[in-house]
C-alpha cells in the first residue's frame, strides 16, 4: 500500500494513490443512514477499552458491487463512495439518509468511465472525482446529484491524461488537484478551479519543484501538497498567502519520502514519512511551529501504511499492515486522539462485523469527521464487502 507520489513528473504511473469528544447525538446521526442497525464493539489496547458503533452504509446485499477503497464522509455523515450499482451501473454515489435514496452523482449512462474511487466530499454534499470520458480524455468534476461541472479536462486544459492527480473540495466548492502537463518533460503543477479556468498554484522549474503528489485544500483555501526539489530533497508545503514548508528531507534527514498530504481548517497539516532506512511508515501532525509523530514506526512496527485522514480536532485515522502477520499482528484501521502516539485500533482482520468476519478494510484520505465517525471498505470471509461507519464514543468505563 505504500504510495510514492512525489515523482509524477517522471513515472506517470505514480499519480493516485489506489489508493473527543464523547457525543451521544454522533451515534443517532449515524443511524439515520441506514435502516441496519448499528452495534458495539469494544477494542482494547493497553488495558484500555473502548467504544465504537458500526454502522453498515451499503453493501453487496442491496445492488451495489465492485465498492472502490477510499469513501468520504463530511461532518453531517454524508457518504460518498464508488461503486457499480445494479441499477446505473458503474459510478459515484452518495448517501443522505439510507440506500434507497442514494443519489447517483455520476455513472457510466452519463458517458462517464474509470470513475477514480479516491473521492472527496464538502459540508454541502457537492463530491469532487475524476473519470475518463466519452473522448477519452481525463476529467475532473464537480456534483451534487442534481447538476455537475466541469473542472478539468485533460485535452482542453493540455495536461498528461495519465497524470490528472485525484481532487480535493472544500467548502465553497474549490477543487485542487495537481497533474503533469502534455509538453515536452513532463512539467507538473497544482491547479485550483470552480468551473472557470483554471489557477495555478505551484509549478515545476529548473530551480524549485520537480514533482508533485495529490494535494488538499481546507476551507481558507490553503492547499497542502508533497514535493520534490531540484537539490533531490522532498518535503509537504502549504500555499495560502504564502509558500510554507512545513517539513523536509533536509530538516529531518530520518526522512526518505512523503505520502499523500490532508489539511484542516486550522491549517494542520497530517501524513505518512516513511523513514530510513528500511522506509517505516510514520504518521505524523504538523505546520510551520510544530511537528508531532502520531504513532512508533517501531512499536507497532507496520510494514506499510495508507495515507492519514485528519479531521478539525487533530485526530488522524489510517490503516496499516504489520510487518509480521498473524493473529496478534497490528493490521487494519487505527485512530489517534490524543496528539501523541496512542493508536486505538478500529477494526482489523479477524474482527467480528456484520454477522461475519473482517478479511479486509481500507480508508482514504476524507474518511475522519468531527463527530470522530470514519467510513471505511470492507470486504467480509463470507464473500460480502461494502462501506461503514465506525463512530467512536470515547474510553468505555
Amino acid at each position: 500500500m505504500k504510495r510514492r507520489l512525489l515523482t509524477i513528473s517522471m513515472a506517470a504511473g505514480a499519480r493516485r494513490s489506489r489508493r473527543i469528544r464523547k457525543q451521544t447525538t454522533a451515534v443517532l446521526a449515524v443511524a439515520i443512514l441506514t435502516s441496519i442497525p448499528a452495534f458495539s464493539e469494544d477494542h482494547s489496547q493497553s488495558g484500555k477499552n473502548y467504544k465504537f458503533e458500526f454502522t453498515r452504509i451499503a453493501d453487496t446485499t442491496q445492488g451495489f458491487s465492485s465498492f472502490g477503497n477510499f469513501p468520504a464522509i463530511n461532518n453531517h455523515g454524508e457518504v460518498v463512495f464508488t461503486a457499480a450499482s445494479n441499477a446505473v451501473g458503474a459510478g459515484v454515489f452518495r448517501l443522505r439518509d439510507n440506500v434507497e435514496h442514494a443519489a447517483t452523482i455520476a455513472s457510466i449512462s452519463d458517458g462517464l468511465s474509470l470513475f477514480g474511487d479516491d473521492v472527496a466530499l464538502n459540508p454541502s454534499g457537492v463530491v469532487a472525482f475524476d473519470a475518463t470520458t466519452a473522448a477519452g480524455s481525463r476529467a475532473i468534476f464537480k456534483g451534487d446529484g442534481a447538476s455537475r461541472i466541469l473542472i478539468a479536462d485533460s485535452t482542453a486544459n493540455g495536461l498528461a491524461k495519465i497524470g490528472v492527480g485525484s481532487p480535493s473540495i472544500n467548502a465553497d466548492g474549490i477543487v485542487a488537484f495537481s497533474s503533469l502537463l502534455a509538453q515536452r518533460g513532463s512539467p507538473g503543477a497544482v491547479f485550483t478551479g470552480n468551473g472557470g479556468p483554471l489557477r495555478t498554484i505551484a509549478s515545476t522549474s529548473a530551480t524549485g519543484f520537480t514533482g508533485f503528489g495529490n494535494v488538499a485544500i481546507n476551507a481558507s483555501g490553503t492547499v497542502v501538497f508533497a514535493a520534490t526539489l531540484a537539490d533531490g530533497s522532498r518535503g509537504v508545503f502549504t500555499i495560502g498567502n504564502t509558500l510554507i514548508d512545513v517539513v523536509d528531507t533536509n530538516q529531518h534527514s530520518e526522512i526518505d519520502s512523503f505520502g499523500d498530504p490532508v489539511i484542516n481548517d486550522a491549517g494542520t497539516v497530517a501524513d505518512v514519512a516513511f523513514l530510513l532506512p528500511l522506509d517505516a511508515p510514520e504518521i505524523f501532525t504538523g505546520n510551520a511551529r510544530a511537528f508531532a509523530p502520531r504513532n512508533n514506526p517501531a512499536n507497532p512496527a507496520f510494514a506499510s501504511t495508507e495515507h492519514p485522514s485528519l479531521n478539525n480536532r487533530n485526530a488522524v485515522a489510517f490503516s496499516a499492515i504489520s510487518v509480521s502477520f498473524g493473529a496478534a499482528s497490528p493490521t487494519g484501521i487505527f485512530l489517534e486522539v490524543s496528539g501523541g502516539q496512542s493508536l486505538i485500533p478500529v477494526v482489523r482482520p479477524g474482527d467480528k462485523l456484520f454477522g461475519s468476519t473482517v478479511d479486509h478494510a481500507n480508508l482514504g484520505r476524507f474518511a475522519l469527521n468531527e463527530r470522530f465517525q470514519i467510513v471505511f471498505s470492507y470486504t467480509l470471509t463470507d464473500g460480502r464487502s461494502g462501506i461503514a461507519i465506525a463512530s467512536f464514543d470515547g474510553e468505555r468505563e
